[in-house]
Parts: structure tokens; sequence; C-alpha cells
């Protein structure tokens, strides 16, 4: 018997996908209409005004992410990491629209950034299509997720311990709302980013936006400064040097692992610009820093390429010692590697200022230890106090210098006891590990230049943490970042990509695109 079949009325033609997309498009370029009049009409009645710019690009990134979220991450990193508030203090992305100078201020009262709406309005983003779409089960954890759950976990037990004795609460909040951005960036780069076209739009974003920083610094240097670093001791922030530390990094892997021409040509020549701006920074920490990942450079070329490694290290290790050699007792631009170098092993025989920034470590260490040794199991917590013992230079002008000191690795003990301190270094020591993992697996090209970069600069991050402070709002998406890109890169790679199409039918057919490479 035939049994006549009659279609499911949930079954989706082609026409109807054709009337849906129709239908989308229209929605977007009306609501682009919209924002366009309205910023008109605003323009018209109050005359031309910076702000509404940034508005603009505002509601503007705000449709993007609703359009995907992927461009939310996009977002926030090209944009959080474009400017330092040192250097552009009008800068809305980090700061809060409660921030008078800010471009995007609204009130006092609101209290959240523009980074800050923009995750929390990626996850609505993401998560309200995952329901939708039902793909919640397809939410990526891998390695990384559960040891930087464990740590945040701890940074929680902080803040509600801290307040919880009476610790000042505004304080408290402002001391740990930018750690919490490192697993919110983990988990959005691990879930978001999915293919190795994705990857690179990323950290194509990201060293624009190191070069954008740099350019704004070269700018002031020029004009401001009139090329005599000798007025500044800093231009920026301190953590910008190591972000730039980061570029310096790309560069170097793009040539060591052949990637990409546009890579190989175009970052060398905005290498200048954040050169500049990374000498007139003057940071001591970025510069050794560097110098410990340039000997990771080079062992990884000794592993990836010995030919090449036997060629370039002897060359190096010569040019190097006679460097230092000629600029340890320098005083200018070009001797500050050697100097900061100096400042580190030979601390007695450092410059003035050196010599009092080390001094003020040293007794702020003291303090920091007995503070441990008051509270060594659940710390003081957030919003509380470090305990003084030792006096220390006058830097009353930092208003929370009794709260955060230098050294942010310790002071993760001193705001949450052994437990917190533990779990950062399992989560860090992970990182790292799984990083050169994944490095070791890359099949080159941009691949391996972009995880080379994403593991050398949480080792970098967490050095430089040891001696200054390092839990910022940049700081942290970018290590949040880094960590996101190790915890997925194996996931990416393995999946199978078409080869691309010939251009002309005489040529050979081209060559697969190299997958994961074996341990």
């Amino acid at each position: 018997m035939i049994t006549s079949f009659t279609p499911r009325s949930n079954i989706i033609t082609v026409t109807d996908q054709v009337r849906r997309a129709t239908i989308r498009w229209w929605l977007w370029f009306a609501c682009l209409i919209g924002i366009t009049t309205l910023m008109g009409l605003s323009m018209a009645r109050s005359g031309p005004n910076p702000a509404l710019f940034g508005w603009f690009g505002y509601i503007a990134g705000v449709t993007l992410i609703f359009y995907h979220p992927r461009y939310g991450v996009y977002l926030i990193m090209g944009l959080g990491m474009a400017a330092d508030s040192a250097l552009v203090y009008w800068y809305p992305f980090i700061k809060n629209f409660s921030s008078g100078e800010s471009l995007l201020f609204l009130s006092n009262a609101i209290i959240f950034s523009p980074l800050e709406s923009f995750l929390v309005l990626t996850y609505v983003s993401w998560l309200g299509r995952a329901i939708v779409q039902r793909k919640l089960k397809s939410f990526y954890t891998g390695l990384l997720f559960w040891p930087t759950l464990l740590f945040i976990a701890f940074i929680t037990f902080g803040l509600v311990y801290g307040l919880g004795r009476g610790g000042n609460v505004n304080i408290g909040l402002w001391e740990s709302r930018a750690i919490y951005y490192l697993p919110l960036m983990l988990i959005l780069t691990s879930n978001l980013i999915e293919t190795r076209r994705q990857v690179s739009i990323l950290l194509w974003l990201v060293m624009i936006a190191i070069f954008i920083n740099g350019f704004v610094g070269s700018w002031f240097v020029a004009t401001v400064l009139k090329f005599d670093l000798s007025t500044v001791d800093r231009i920026a922030g301190h953590p910008s040097s190591v972000h730039a530390n980061t570029f310096f990094i790309m560069v170097i892997g793009s040539w060591m692992f052949r990637a990409s021409y546009a890579r190989r040509l175009i970052l060398p020549v905005m290498m200048p610009f954040v050169l500049l701006s990374f000498f007139a920074n003057q940071r001591r920490a970025a510069f050794v820093t560097l110098a410990i990942a340039l000997v990771f450079i080079f062992a990884v070329l000794y592993w990836h390429n010995r030919k090449a490694f036997f060629l370039i290290a002897p060359v190096a290790a010569v040019v190097g010692t006679l460097y230092i050699g000629a600029f340890w007792n320098s005083s200018g631009v070009i001797g500050m590697p050697a100097r900061a170098i100096k400042s580190v092993v030979a601390e007695d025989a450092s410059s003035e200022r050196d010599q009092s920034s080390n001094l003020y470590r040293i007794l702020e260490n003291i303090n920091i230890f007995f503070t441990i040794r008051m509270s060594p199991l659940t710390g003081v917590g957030f919003g509380q106090k470090f305990h003084i013992i030792a006096p220390m230079a006058d830097i009353s002008f930092f208003d929370w210098w009794e709260y955060i000191p230098h050294n942010s690795i310790l002071w993760i003990w001193i705001k949450t006891g052994i437990g917190g301190f533990l779990a950062l270094l399992f989560m860090v020591g992970l990182s790292i590990i799984k990083g050169f993992r994944v490095l070791a697996r890359m099949p080159g090209g941009d691949l391996s230049a972009i995880a080379l970069t994403a593991v050398l600069y949480i080792i970098m991050h967490f050095i430089f943490a040891y001696v200054d402070m390092a839990w910022e709002p940049q700081s942290m998406i970018y290590v949040g970042m880094s960590m996101g890109l190790i915890n997925s890169l194996e996931r990416i790679v393995a999946q199978p990509v078409e080869a691309p199409p010939k251009r002309w039918p005489w040529q050979p057919d081209p060559l697969p695109v190299p997958g994961l490479r074996p341990l």
C-alpha cells in the first residue's frame, strides 16, 4: 500500500530562507538609517560635538555584536588595546561612563565602562543565539577552563571575605573587577573564534591596536618632547610596553615560521613607531621580559630550524654581549636595554632613580611577607590594607598605595590566601605548558607565529607582574584572549580545510592545507 506523504510545516524551504534573509537585511538597514538620522538631528540642533561620533561608534559596535557575537570579541580586543589613557586621556573604551574626561561621559552614577558593556552584550548575543538555535551543548571548555574557574573562585572568596570583614567596598570592587575580564575573555575566545581566518583577523586587530598606541606615543615624542626623552621617565602606562613586546615577537615569529607575506611585510613597516614609543616609555621590566622572551625564541628556533639557529644565535650572542658592554654606563636612549639589565644584575651600580625604585620594592616586599605571615591561609581580602612595618617612600599621590603593592603575584596571596596563590600558579603554569604543546603542533605560517606570541605574552606578563601592578583592564583582556587561543587552537587547526582552487586550468593540483603536527 502506498501512503501519501504530507510535508511537515516546520520544514524550512530555500524560499523561506531567502525571505528571512531579506527581512533581516532590511531590518539592519533600517536600524542604520535610524541611527544616522538621530545623530544628524542631534548635530543639527547642538552643533558639532566629538561625543556624537563616539556614541555613533558605540551604537554601531552594539549593532555588530548582535549581528554576530564574534564581532564582540573583535571589538573588545581592537578597541580595548588601541589607546593608553595616559596618552589619550579622553579615550572612552576602558573608562567608566562616569569619568568626566571620557568622550562617552554620561553620569557620575554610571560606574561601568564601554568595555564591560561590550563584554555583557557579547555574552547576551552569544547565549541568546545558542538558546534559540539549541546549541548550548556545544559550549567548549578545553584544558584551561577549570583551572581558570578555580582561580576566579578564590578571587571571589577574597572579595567576599575582605568586604565581609568591613573592607572598603569601593576599593575592593575596583581592585578585583578587572581580574574577572580574564575568564570572560578566555570563554569568549575559546567558543566564538572558530576558524583559522578568524584567529588571523583577531591577531591583526590586536597588532593594529598596538601600532595605533605606538603611533600616538611617537607623535607625542615628536611634537611635545621634541625627541628629548630626558625630560620624562615615561609617557604611557607601564603594561603598554609589555604589550609592545608582543608586536616585536609577532614580527620575529612571522619571519621564523614563514607567515603570510602581509604579516612579513606590513608589520616591519609599522614597527618603528611602536619601537620609538617603547623606548620613550622607559620601562625596565619591559626590556628584561623582552630579553627573556628572546631566549625562548632562540630555544624554539633550535627546535624548529637548527641550521638557522646555528647561523643566527652565535652572531646574536656576540652582538648582544658587545652591546651590553658598550652601553653598560650609557645614559642615552640607545643604552636603555643595557641599563635595564644592569639594574637587575648589578643593583649597586645602577642609576639613583633605579636604586630608589629597587629600595621601595624591597621595603614593600618586607611588608608583603609580614602580611602573608599574619594571614597565610585566607589573606586579608580585597578592600583591606596590607600591613606596613617598614616605612616606604611617600607615594600618596597613588590613592591605593596601601592596598595594591607592585608585586602583583604575591598580591594575590595577600588578597585571597594560599589557595588563590596556588590556583594562580597552577593556571599560569598549565597555560604555558599547554601553549608550548600547541606551538609544537601548529603547521607553521601565521598559526605558529600567533601561538608563539600568545604563549610568550603570558610568560612576559606574569614576569612583569612580579615587579609591577599588572591586573589592569587592557592586560586582563589580552591575557584572557591569549589563554583562549592556546585553549582552542588545536581544535581549530584539527578541522579539515578545503584546498584552495586552481587559478588556471594548467596549474598542478594545490597541496592540501597542513593540519596538526604529531608530537
